[in-house]
């Protein structure tokens, strides 16, 4: 019955009609194996045809100046565009068969670089002639100014490109610091789709320095609870800190603000997270994708823990004009492609944006088109669905399940759940509750932490502290044991007061030891 009820869901919400592989154009670059390689084994997997792959000769990753770009990777793909008849959005001369997307493969330039006369004075924010390559490829065709973002006429709609009647190309590349990271962005959503979807936690890490930005990612937790994914929601100014132990299976992540991976999604974090294959993780700073392949900016370390899909900028693109997050994550929820829903959610073309992954990918869309799989995350839907996400009714469904090899996650997620209306009390027993049933370190460990926090929270903060005091002396070799030092600062303050007054103390002390010695 629940597959039945979920499975008439997603046939509501799936788009009438999506991208289609006879639709897409892939670019490589025809001076490097990889990239050929990357192309021949994207062919193999979508079916895209083998007349709608274009080989580009003299250039490499990184960055190209304006005349380049024209001459290295715009006309070249005009040309061919010409040739072979293709109908392009922006193009005044159209062609007969349509063409919506484009991918790029691995070691194709990633950014047009300022040009400037000798001389003259530097150009405003919202004047610059700089650009992602694959902004400017949306208007292929089109004639343009080239200081500033323009309007991407799409950004906003809910309709399959086809009904659209879209002016603009939807552009997203596979690319990452290392092969076995591309490999897996081809290949995993592929399977994703096959064994019936993504499933799995939303993680949502708010708390940055903007309102509005905020807001997406409030609007991201609303919209996975409304789906029945279990959510877990991070609202502190911090992101979550070195070695926390995340759950492993994370679908989904969304957060900001910090200009380099940090935490467990640092290139040398030994908290051993991966998300989960397939997953969409997006990290929000103005600078997340200047370089794909460094695993210190965070598109490139989201990418080698395991996401297959991310996004971010080039260069400062001010806040409003960045991918919006809520608006992407909506239009997958309803079954669209990475490249459609992309398309969808960015404000602005010519400018600073980049988007990484299959641009054929559907994660939502391929639950309704394969078996939906029996797993914890299914079953936490239905069980979802049938209390209408209240409290009274979650509670007692759980409850009815204690005997379950699942009800270790079903108590975190109702955890969870009851945290994020608030009810901390509540919250709290059920984190004991989990972290008793959990096998896994990580997995007890963080219903632990999550449990002292409600307490915290809730008015028990005498509990919490005995329970966080407890918590620091049976973890001493634990790998995770620098989150349970931040969770323990957070709980007992004076810590940090003291730590601050040692250090003064050993700095006074260093001074009166140089002091004494010049004497």
């Amino acid at each position: 019955m629940w597959k039945k009820w979920l499975l008439s869901i997603l046939l509501a919400m799936a788009p009438a009609l999506g991208l289609t592989p006879q639709q897409v154009v892939v670019v490589y670059n025809a001076d490097s194996e990889w990239s050929k390689r990357c192309a021949g084994a994207y062919h193999k997997l979508r079916g895209v045809p083998a007349e709608q792959f274009v080989g580009l000769k003299g250039v490499k990753s990184g960055e190209i100046g304006r005349q380049g770009f024209e001459t290295k990777i715009r006309q070249p793909l005009l040309q061919v565009a010409r040739e072979k008849d293709w109908n392009l959005p922006a193009a005044r001369n159209t062609g007969i068969k349509p063409i919506y997307a484009i991918l790029l493969m691995p070691d194709l330039p990633l950014r047009v670089r300022q040009d400037s006369l000798k001389g003259a004075p530097k150009p405003s924010i919202m004047k610059v002639n700089t650009a992602s390559v694959d902004s400017e490829l949306m208007l292929l065709g089109a004639t343009y100014p080239l200081d500033g973002a323009l309007r991407n006429t799409e950004f906003g709609k809910d309709a399959p490109l086809e009904q659209m009647q879209t002016r603009v190309l939807a552009v997203t590349r596979i690319d990452a610091p290392d092969e076995a990271t591309m490999r897996h962005m081809i290949s995993d959503p592929v399977e994703v789709e096959r064994s019936g979807g993504l499933w799995g936690w939303t993680v949502v890490d708010q708390g940055g320095p903007y309102a509005q930005g905020d807001e997406w990612f409030t609007q991201v937790a609303m919209q996975a609870r409304r789906m029945g994914q279990p959510v877990f929601h991070e609202k502190t100014k911090a992101l979550l800190p070195a070695a926390y132990p995340l759950m492993q299976d994370v679908a989904v992540y969304f957060g900001w603000y910090h200009h380099r991976p940090k935490g467990v999604f640092h290139p040398e974090s030994h908290a051993g997270f991966r998300f989960r294959p397939g997953a969409v993780a997006c990290h929000l700073h103005s600078y997340n994708g200047v370089n794909i392949k460094h695993p210190e900016i965070w598109v490139g370390a989201l990418l080698q823990r395991g996401a297959a899909v991310t996004a971010g900028n080039v260069e400062e693109p001010t806040l409003g004009l960045c991918l919006h997050y809520h608006v992407f994550f909506d239009r997958l929820l309803k079954g669209y492609t990475v490249a459609e829903a992309a398309l969808m959610a960015t404000p602005a073309t010519s400018w600073q944006g980049v988007v990484l992954g299959d641009p054929l990918y559907r994660p939502y869309a391929a639950r309704r088109e394969a078996k939906i799989p029996s797993n914890a995350y299914t079953q936490w839907a239905e069980m979802f669905r049938r209390a209408s996400g209240q409290r009274a009714g979650l509670v007692s469904t759980v409850r009815s399940q204690m005997g379950n090899r699942h009800a270790g996650q079903w108590l975190e997620m109702l955890g969870c759940h009851l945290l994020g209306q608030e009810f901390y009390a509540d919250a709290a027993e059920y984190f004991g509750m989990a972290s008793r049933a959990s096998r896994e370190e990580r997995d007890v460990l963080r219903n632990r932490l999550l449990r002292i926090s409600c307490m915290q929270k809730g008015g028990e903060p005498r509990y919490a502290r005995e329970q966080m005091i407890a918590c620091l002396a049976e973890t001493r070799t634990s790998p995770f044991r620098a989150a349970v030092e931040n969770a323990a600062d957070k709980v007992m303050p004076e810590r940090v007061k003291e730590r601050q007054e040692a250090a003064r103390r050993a700095k006074d002390a260093a001074a009166a030891a140089a002091q004494g010695a010049k004497k």
